[in-house]
């Protein structure tokens, strides 16, 4: 009879024991399949992200204006979710805010505006960045640009697609 008994819970155990390996690799793999999922949206979205960045006119001072041309499939938004990096010859790298006000504040960087091929204000989709449109921003450095010296100014999009520039200040 104890035997019997042992027996049983023994049975018991490895029922139980299998059910849950059961349902946690069922669990595992529908995790995986959604990290996938997840994972070609991301490289789905990058692959039909494209920008060039441009700087337009002369530098010798103060604020620095950029032309963001996009090149890919995709609208572009979340302006605040950008990224704007100047980077000097010496070294010293600094991350500027996003700012909604025209004109920027020191160590931070503005829409100016959209526009589409011909220079003329966008009409469809206001605010928003779509294919074969550029957006001018303005750039206000914390730290001037020596003269003479080159800056690279790298502009980043919120899914990870850069663009740099180069500003040599006159």
């Amino acid at each position: 009879m104890d035997t019997i008994l042992v027996a049983v819970i023994i049975l018991v155990l490895i029922i139980m024991s299998t059910l849950l390996i059961t349902v946690t690799v069922f669990q595992s793999a529908n995790n995986l399949g959604d990290a996938w999922k997840d994972m070609e949206s991301q490289s789905i979205s990058i692959s039909e992200t494209e920008i060039s960045a441009l700087f337009t006119g002369t530098y010798t001072g103060g604020e620095i204006d950029v032309a963001v041309q996009n090149e890919g499939r995709t609208n572009l938004y979340d302006y605040p979710s950008w990224d704007v990096i100047i980077q000097y010859q010496s070294g010293d790298a600094f991350h500027l805010s996003y700012v909604e006000a025209y004109p920027p504040g020191s160590g931070e960087w503005a829409k100016e505006g959209i526009f589409m091929a011909g220079g003329s204000p966008e009409v469809f989709n206001p605010s928003i960045l779509d294919p074969g449109e550029y957006m001018t921003v303005a750039i206000n450095p914390e730290m001037e640009i020596g003269i003479g010296e080159t800056a690279r100014i790298v502009i980043s999009t919120p899914n990870g697609v850069t663009s740099p520039c180069f500003v040599t200040r006159e």
